[in-house]
């Protein structure tokens, strides 16, 4: 156990990580996580129908949550930031790697219906197909730890970048923060207003909207 909790602080602090392996940030994490999860139910992101539909661009409402997290929790990690509260590392940008990565990621997002958050929440509830993702996931961490040596130098080493947007423009990381949240938000609320006026074009002849996709 001992072990386990050195390598995640080193982990942690290579990253840049906000928080530790102490009892407090243990439960601070805990409780954030439940906030979350109850969050993503509430939303229906646990829904392998709600996210097919998303992928398929029938249903934005999975999308415009995740991309209003990332703006809401990008603008609230960098005002810690600038008021010395939290610290935050940069990780390597590392483009192969996370390309390769990203479409394996996508490919599985597609196949399971799931991603990693929403696949536990979704096996919370007690669905098997969530379960098996999680496990799916868990298999593909265990395979990437065994053959890291062998992937490094092929997509890790090569088009390796440590710069981040903030000193590329010579501005603060709040001020970048700040625009890209009103950049997403303003990307939102216009696919607020796609979705809600093409949803009346999707009724039939009947005036019934076609339902979700099944899961057989």
């Amino acid at each position: 156990m001992t072990t386990t909790l050195i390598i995640a602080q080193a982990a942690s602090d290579t990253v840049g990580i906000v928080g530790g392996t102490g009892a407090r940030a243990l439960i601070v994490g805990l409780l954030t996580g439940i906030v979350f999860g109850a969050i993503l139910q509430r939303v229906g992101a646990s829904s392998f129908e709600m996210i097919v539909n998303m992928l398929q661009l029938k249903d934005l409402t999975v999308m415009k949550f995740f991309f209003l997290a990332v703006a809401i929790g990008s603008l609230g990690i960098y005002t810690l930031d600038s008021v010395g509260t939290a610290h935050i590392g940069i990780a390597p940008l590392y483009l192969l790697g996370i390309t390769v990565g990203g479409l394996i990621f996508g490919v599985g997002w597609a196949v399971s219906g799931y991603c990693p958050g929403t696949s536990l929440v979704a096996m919370g509830e007690g669905k098997i197909d969530a379960a098996i993702t999680v496990f799916g996931g868990l298999v593909g961490a265990l395979v990437l730890a065994l053959t890291w040596d062998w992937i490094k130098p092929l997509l890790v080493d090569p088009l390796n970048f440590n710069a981040n947007l903030p000193d590329v423009l010579g501005v603060k990381p709040l001020l970048v923060a700040v625009v890209l949240t009103t950049a997403i938000v303003a990307f939102v609320m216009y696919l607020d207003r796609f979705d809600a006026g093409r949803k009346p074009a999707a009724r039939g002849s009947t005036g019934e909207t076609p339902g979700p996709a099944t899961r057989s």
